[in-house]
């Protein structure tokens, strides 16, 4: 676990916070997939709608949240780096957790909370 943990603090040092997306460039009557892996072919495990403003950023590519990190167990840890992809986002939102492509994605200036 150790060593697993000083590869992920010295990846997250920019995710010491977490931030907000909101979705960009999905048709007003559509909805963005939640993916369990960072593959547009892997399990859909919720959607968001394309007006969301508080989509949760636990970062993108093998850059991982720290405070996300932390609650993962080992094996979960291992999990996330070997699914994680450049240009793609792990995300929560309303209790989902999943991948989303990054082009779908802006940086969010909604107050979230």
């Amino acid at each position: 676990m150790k060593k697993t943990l000083m590869i992920l603090l010295s990846a997250t040092a920019l995710w010491s916070a977490t931030g907000y997306w909101k979705i960009q460039k999905v048709q007003s009557w559509d909805t963005l997939n939640i993916r369990e892996k960072a593959n547009h072919k892997s399990a859909k495990v919720g959607t968001i709608p394309a007006n969301a403003q508080c989509v949760i950023n636990h970062g993108c590519g093998k850059d991982i949240a720290l405070d996300v990190m932390m609650n993962m167990e080992e094996a979960q840890v291992k999990s996330f780096l070997e699914q994680a992809q450049e240009g793609w986002c792990y995300i929560e939102y309303e209790g989902n957790k999943g991948w989303v492509n990054q082009r779908y994605l802006s940086e969010s200036q909604a107050q979230c909370k």
